[in-house]
């Protein structure tokens, strides 16, 4: 069996294949084209792979990260808010609590006072919700 014209590979190609240019980072590339040679496969084929594969996961239903589709989700979703929103005006507390005597009307442990009482509010409210 005798040896195919670059030619005539040419236009095989040009006839079932669509060329497409991939800009990537030097380093980048380097590591995927080391990759491909290490593992015997060419590069073409595993974008083309991606890219067979890639419809079908980008049309897949993103579920978001907070389930809302039910009163008992969102309730749950509101209790896990609330407890966050306690660690975090715990925390404050116990910053105040450690503030020294000689700082406790500076602006720092006034913003940490402020911020404990819109806490409090918040939690209030998000527990009077649900």
């Amino acid at each position: 069996m005798g040896k195919t014209s670059t030619d005539t590979k040419q236009r095989y190609n040009e006839a079932h294949y669509v060329q497409i240019k991939v800009n990537a980072k030097p380093e980048i590339a380097a590591a995927f084209k080391e990759s491909c040679r290490q593992s015997g496969v060419s590069m073409s084929e595993v974008l083309s792979q991606f890219m067979a594969q890639y419809p079908k996961n980008a049309t897949k239903k993103r579920t978001p990260t907070i389930d809302t589709q039910t009163r008992g989700h969102r309730r749950n979703s509101v209790k896990t808010l609330i407890q966050n929103l306690a660690m975090i005006r715990d925390a404050e507390e116990s910053y105040m609590d450690n503030i020294p005597e000689n700082l406790k009307s500076s602006p720092y442990s006034e913003a940490a006072d402020d911020s404990i009482a819109a806490l409090g509010e918040v939690i209030d409210l998000l527990e009077s919700a649900y």
